[in-house]
């Protein structure tokens, strides 16, 4: 039996737009599995918006080497 995860807490104010800072890899190492991967929206809470936001600062983080690629 596969136990599904609680998505991660998220502290945002009603109608506020979360800001991922690619420069800081802490920020968003937190939405990324222990293999590299973007974790999907059903386990990390986000909206659709926020998960693009957060797919472009992991990929940006990811070229500039401060997050490693998936394996």
């Amino acid at each position: 039996m596969i136990k599904k995860m609680k998505p991660l807490p998220l502290i945002k104010q009603k109608g506020e737009v979360v800001e991922f800072d690619y420069k800081n890899p802490a920020s968003v190492e937190k939405y990324v599995s222990e293999r590299g991967r973007i974790m999907p929206r059903s386990r990390t809470g986000l909206t659709a918006k926020e998960q693009n936001l957060l797919s472009k600062s992991v990929k940006r983080a990811r070229m500039l080497a401060l997050l490693p690629f998936a394996n």
